[in-house]
C-alpha cells in the first residue's frame, strides 16, 4: 500500500485515541459463520441494528436457514419493505450465497470452516458466490473466531479519512493491510470500537451516499438461472460438489465485479472470458448446467406425437437422402 509506514502509525495512534475516548466498548456476540453471512450481506452500508431487524424479520418466515435459502429473493424483499437500501439485491446476494453452500455441503452451514486452516478458509469463503470482502471478513472474525478487520461503508470511509490508509486502497486490500497491523488479540476490539466511532462520524455521509460503496458481486449465468428457477417453485436436485470445483461452475472473479484482481491472483486463477476453465468453450445450443448442480440440465423432451413423429419422418427422410447422395 502506497504510504504504509505512515498508515500503521496513524492506525496505532487512531487506535489509542479510540480506546481512551470510546473506553472499553460492548464486544459484538460471535455467531455461526451463516448468521454471520447474512448480517454480513444486509449491513455493508447501513448500522448493526438495523441489519438485525432485518434478521429477525426473516427468522419469523422460517424455521431453519434451509427454508430461508428457498423463499424467492422477490418475495424476502417485499418483507423487508422498500425502505431498506438494495434491499433486493442482498436479498439475491444472500439467496445465491446460502444456496450454493446447500449445493456443496448439502446443508446450510459453514461450522466445518472452523476445521480449516485459515489459507483454506478463506478461499473457501472467495468462491462462494454474493460474499464481497467486508461479509468474507466478518465471518471469518465473528464466525470463525480468526484473525480478520471487517470494513463496513462507514468504517473504510472513516480509515480513509483518518489516513489508516491509503485513499485510493480497495477494500480488500484495507482489511489486510489493517490485519497486519493490529494485534490477533485485540482485532475484535479494534473492529467495536472503529465501527461505534464511523457511524457516530459517517451515518449521513452513508446513507446520502457520498462515500465508496461496497459492491455487490454480480451473478453468473448459472446463479442467475438458480435464482429464476427457485422464483418459479422448481425444484432443484444438486451434486455433491467438492470445493476446489467452485470454479468450474462459472464463479470466476474479475475486476469490477466485487473480487478483486488481487484475490484472484492470490488463488492461482486463469483470467478468461467467463468461462468455466477446465470445460472448454460450450459448444452454440448446447445445455446449460443446472443451476446449483455439476451437470448439464437435461433439454426439455418433446410430446411422442409431435417431435417423435418430426425424428421418424422428416428428419429421417433428410438421413435417407444424404445416404443416397454419398
Amino acid at each position: 500500500m502506497r504510504g504504509a509506514t505512515d498508515c500503521a502509525k496513524r492506525v496505532k495512534q487512531v487506535f489509542a485515541s479510540l480506546r481512551s475516548k470510546l473506553g472499553k466498548p460492548t464486544r459484538p456476540a460471535h455467531t455461526d459463520p451463516v448468521t454471520q453471512l447474512i448480517l454480513g450481506v444486509f449491513s455493508r452500508d447501513v448500522p448493526e441494528a438495523k441489519a438485525r431487524e432485518a434478521l429477525e424479520a426473516m427468522r419469523g418466515l422460517v424455521v431453519d436457514y434451509n427454508e430461508l435459502r428457498v423463499i424467492p429473493a422477490l418475495e424476502l424483499a417485499q418483507t423487508l419493505g422498500e425502505g431498506y437500501p438494495d434491499v433486493r439485491l442482498k436479498c439475491e446476494d444472500m439467496s445465491r450465497a446460502l444456496n450454493r453452500i446447500f449445493a456443496v455441503e448439502h446443508t446450510v452451514s459453514l461450522d466445518h470452516l472452523a476445521e480449516m486452516s485459515r489459507k483454506e478458509s478463506v478461499a473457501y469463503l472467495e468462491r462462494v458466490p454474493g460474499l464481497e470482502a467486508y461479509t468474507r471478513a466478518r465471518i471469518r472474525l465473528l464466525g470463525l473466531n480468526q484473525h480478520a478487520i471487517p470494513l463496513d461503508e462507514a468504517m473504510l470511509a472513516v480509515a480513509k479519512r483518518d489516513r489508516m490508509i491509503d485513499a485510493k486502497a480497495a477494500l480488500d486490500e484495507a482489511e489486510a493491510f489493517l490485519e497486519r497491523q493490529i494485534d490477533e488479540a485485540d482485532g475484535v476490539e479494534f473492529f467495536a470500537l472503529l465501527r461505534k466511532h464511523a457511524w457516530s462520524e459517517m451515518a449521513t455521509a452513508v446513507r446520502k451516499r457520498q462515500v465508496d460503496r461496497i459492491q455487490s458481486v454480480p451473478p453468473t449465468r448459472a446463479t442467475s438461472n438458480m435464482l429464476q428457477a427457485i422464483a418459479a417453485g422448481v425444484h432443484i436436485e444438486v451434486d455433491d460438489i467438492p470445493v476446489n470445483e467452485f470454479e468450474s461452475l462459472g464463479e470466476p472473479g474479475a475486476e469490477g465485479a466485487g473480487v478483486e484482481p488481487a484475490a484472484a491472483a492470490a488463488r492461482g486463477d486463469k483470467k478468461s472470458s467467463g468461462k468455466p476453465p477446465d470445460k472448454g468453450n460450450r459448444k452454440a445450443g448446447a445445455p446449460a448446467r443446472e443451476a446449483g448442480s455439476g451437470r448439464r440440465a437435461e433439454k426439455p423432451r418433446k410430446s411422442a406425437g409431435g417431435a417423435a413423429n418430426a425424428r421418424t419422418g422428416k428428419g429421417a427422410g433428410k438421413s435417407a437422402a444424404r445416404s443416397r447422395s454419398a
